[in-house]
Formats: C-alpha cells, structure tokens, sequence
C-alpha cells in the first residue's frame, strides 16, 4: 500500500539500466494507471501485427524461392 492509503500498482522496468526491476507506484494515480492500460494495450496490437507482417514476409520468401527454382 501507498503511503497515502491507496494500493500499490506494480511496473517493470524494460530500461537497460535495469530490465526486468519492478517498482511500485500509488494506484491513485488514475492518469498513470489509464495511461499504462492504453499503452499495454497499443503494444498488444504492435505485437500481433508484427507477427502477421512475419508469417508474410516467410510466406513471401517461399514464393520467391519456388520461382528462383522454375527459372
């Protein structure tokens, strides 16, 4: 729990400096709490689309390697 009474949110650091060190931030803190909640879900969607843009580019590298095959 906070100093202030609210409860605690737990981050972690994904900085060189310190990866992976959690830390700890007063949950009354509305505004960082929305703001993490956006962000976290912004990069979900980053991530499922990166790994669409790979199943493509490795779907792509198949065609081009068939055709190189056929010339």
């Amino acid at each position: 729990r906070c100093d202030c009474g609210a409860a605690t949110i737990v981050l972690t650091s994904g900085t060189i400096k310190n990866p992976g060190r959690r830390f700890y931030r007063c949950g009354a803190n509305s505004v960082v709490a929305n703001k993490l909640a956006t962000v976290e879900q912004d990069l979900a969607a980053i991530k499922a689309e990166l790994d669409d843009m790979k199943k493509d580019i490795t779907e792509i590298i198949k065609i081009i390697e068939c055709l190189r095959m056929k010339s």
